[in-house]
């Protein structure tokens, strides 16, 4: 009994990745598998609407997603919180940071282990990121990553929908490849 279960959640989850890698599934009047696709621990997205070229690491171990930002302001705009921060690329420092301005959604507490951790709070913001050529909004808590060594950090809120990870590998989709540098011009390189 306990092979058989094996093999059918085997079979199941194997259906789930052909399906994300093939042709989208017929619909079906019940349940269809989520149409994920399979994504190295390491990927290029762009940024909307700059086009601009990060690395993001995706991590299952994270629950939300962060992006480096730096000189985070808050400001009032027809009466709601927003927030304006620099979003740069602690790894090609060659381009210039860009400012950005989003309205503020909420303020999370941000949870760490170790004893020389301190629990912070973080601004959460709506950003438009592209991929393999499609366009996802996803939310993102604004925080200083220059001591980290990706820009971005993609978990499981994101994810869940999304992608698959397979640790073993690091980007399975080029970025030079990907259509989203010609939807709204060059990306940067």
């Amino acid at each position: 009994m306990f092979k058989t279960i094996i093999y059918v959640l085997a079979l199941s989850i194997g259906t789930d990745i052909m399906a994300a890698d093939s042709h989208p599934l017929p619909a079906s009047s019940e349940a269809t598998p989520k149409q994920r696709v399979i994504m190295g621990w390491l990927e290029s997205i762009f940024i909307r609407p700059w086009n601009r070229r990060l690395t993001a690491k995706l991590d299952t171990g994270a629950k939300t997603s962060s992006l480096h930002a730096g000189k985070i302001e808050h400001f009032s705009k027809n009466g709601e919180d927003w927030v304006r921060f620099s979003l740069g690329d602690i790894e090609d420092k060659k381009l210039p940071p860009i400012t950005v301005e989003k309205p503020l959604l909420r303020t999370v507490n941000i949870k760490c282990k170790g004893d020389d951790c301190q629990p912070s709070k973080r601004d959460v913001v709506l950003m438009t990121l592209c991929k393999n050529g499609r366009e996802y909004q996803a939310e993102f808590n604004l925080v200083d990553r220059s001591n980290f060594n990706y820009p971005v950090l993609l978990g499981r809120g994101f994810l869940k929908e999304v992608a698959l990870v397979d640790a073993n590998e690091t980007f399975l989709f080029k970025s030079e490849l990907d259509p989203c540098i010609t939807k709204d011009g060059s990306a940067s390189p």
